[in-house]
């Protein structure tokens, strides 16, 4: 079998044929990727304005789809740079951007926002990590693009641009962790549980801050969740707790931020 597939490598070559190769080791990178790929094609071949128009609306709401199933991006590969920090009120924003080339004359773009309170910003897991990284250097990353409360994606240039927003896309990120050594490109057992139940638990909130349900109601249904969450946190490491911590802040600053 191994010789079959030789065979069949060097003849693709020969005939000017190249065999796949996955740009991403990673498979959740690759796979989103592709996707993006697959739609900067067909819009390369629309016909007219209409053809355009129907696409352009028609992408959002996939793509919004893709995120809110994906949810978390975990362990992706890019490259860091504009590290810095600005503060307001007693707010810090550690401010950095995010970017890969999957080829040439394309990149995909993560601005990201990390809020600490000031005070608390010398022991802050987020700025300790990035304060003495290089700019340009390659570090590994976990995240969750930014939505709107209207399910839509919060571009950093806004929806004016809708074929860049397909090929050079640049999001606004929640980064949940960020480093310069690969890691696992999936989370323990234990991890994962407790981040699907981060994602139930803070719904309710959600649906409270949206008006959409009382605040009695909100904190009856989040009564019934937390012993579970309790319980699945205790299994967790300290860093691992420390982990859902920033989720969570991460995904009720996408509601609270999600009207701007």
């Amino acid at each position: 079998m191994k010789k079959h597939i030789l065979v069949l490598v060097a003849t693709m070559l020969l005939v000017g044929c190249s065999p796949y190769v996955p740009k991403f080791e990673n498979k959740q990178q690759q796979q989103f990727n592709d996707f993006l790929k697959r739609n900067v094609n067909i819009s390369n071949n629309l016909e007219n304005n209409i053809q355009k128009s129907e696409f352009y609306k028609q992408y959002e709401i996939d793509l919004f789809n893709y995120i809110d199933s994906t949810k978390l991006f975990i362990n992706w590969r890019g490259m860091i740079k504009d590290i810095q920090t600005e503060k307001t009120g007693n707010l810090t924003a550690v401010e950095f951007k995010i970017y890969y080339e999957p080829e040439e004359n394309r990149e995909i773009s993560f601005q990201c926002i990390h809020l600490v309170e000031t005070e608390s910003l010398k022991n802050d897991y987020i700025y300790n990590q990035v304060k003495n990284m290089r700019n340009n250097s390659i570090i590994y990353f976990d995240g969750l693009i930014r939505t709107k409360n209207t399910n839509e994606i919060y571009y950093e240039g806004g929806t004016y641009f809708e074929h860049l927003n397909i090929s050079n896309p640049d999001y606004y990120f929640w980064i949940v962790d960020i480093g310069t050594t690969k890691r696992n490109d999936t989370l323990s057992k234990n991890l994962q549980n407790a981040v699907n139940y981060c994602y139930k638990i803070t719904e309710p909130l959600k649906l409270q801050f949206l008006n959409k349900i009382s605040k009695k109601e909100s904190d009856n249904i989040t009564e019934k969740l937390m012993p579970e969450f309790k319980n699945l946190e205790s299994k967790l490491t300290e860093s691992e707790k420390d982990y859902i911590h920033r989720l969570n802040t991460c995904l009720v600053n996408n509601f609270m931020y999600g009207g701007e």
